[in-house]
């Protein structure tokens, strides 16, 4: 199923959402043709939408705190196989029990050299991985489908390389939250300039059942974390501003290959 194009000029976010449900696409891609989604320097300087400067190396401490509902879910299941695809420095294969076997795949020549203690680390993108089909046990795809031109051929690949039974957690944005219906294309997460292909909490659930994933559950993460404050709460008043972080921005996919 081919894809919209968008470029942000003439882009309405909630149009281009409704579109989902109408056409039975999985999701929109935006920005020019060219984009180069997740990029070499993604783990350099940035913006973040809020106009703030920020270097995501810096960040390990909060990048772990997302993730602690994972590395629970990962703590509970037999070690195995583990492939963390646009790994980073490895700080979730760090944390992970040294009793599975973990592979990585980043882009980032300085992040995948940081990962390189943690790890058997794939220095490129996933597209060109060769790994053996149902070699993995757990497949971790955090946050990294929506900077994907084609994240349907990614699904697919997954699922050939995750054995019988394996399990994969998929992290995206949702682009038809409450808050994005609100902010539009004030939405914070349309903001991010390496985010290419935007999904819905409904196009996702079709994309994995329809991509062979049986979904086991998912999560919504954002009551149990800094984000949830009275300031971002008052944001959401004002629609004329970038969007605050808020409930339904982040659904986390847990999904087992039949």
């Amino acid at each position: 199923m081919t894809p919209m194009k968008r470029n942000l000029a003439n882009f309405d976010l909630t149009n281009a959402m409704e579109s989902l449900y109408t056409t039975g696409q999985y999701f929109v891609r935006v920005r020019p043709e060219t984009s180069q989604g997740l990029t070499t320097d993604y783990w350099g300087e940035s913006t973040d939408p809020d106009g703030i400067q920020r270097n995501r190396l810096n960040e390990k401490n909060q990048y772990l705190e997302n993730l602690k509902t994972e590395l629970h879910f990962i703590s509970c299941l037999k070690p195995g196989r583990l492939l963390d695809i646009g790994c980073g420095p490895g700080w979730l294969l760090s944390c992970v029990d040294n009793h599975w076997s973990k592979y990585g795949v980043e882009p980032s020549a300085q992040a995948s050299t940081e990962a390189s203690p943690h790890g058997i680390i794939y220095k490129g993108v996933f597209e060109t991985v060769d790994y053996d089909d149902s070699f993995f046990d757990l497949v971790i795809a955090y946050h990294v489908i929506e900077h994907m031109k084609d994240p349907v051929t990614t699904l697919r690949k997954i699922r050939d390389l995750l054995r019988p039974g394996g399990t994969i957690i998929v992290g995206t944005p949702d682009f038809d939250s409450g808050c994005a219906r609100r902010f539009g294309n004030n939405y914070r997460l349309l903001n991010d300039p390496t985010h290419i292909s935007l999904f819905s909490n409904d196009s996702m659930h079709r994309c994995l059942r329809d991509c062979g994933f049986q979904i086991l559950k998912v999560d919504y993460p954002f009551f149990s974390t800094k984000w949830f404050n009275r300031t971002n709460l008052l944001r959401c008043f004002n629609t004329n501003r970038i969007s605050p972080p808020a409930y339904g921005n982040f659904m986390t996919f847990y999904c087992r290959k039949p």
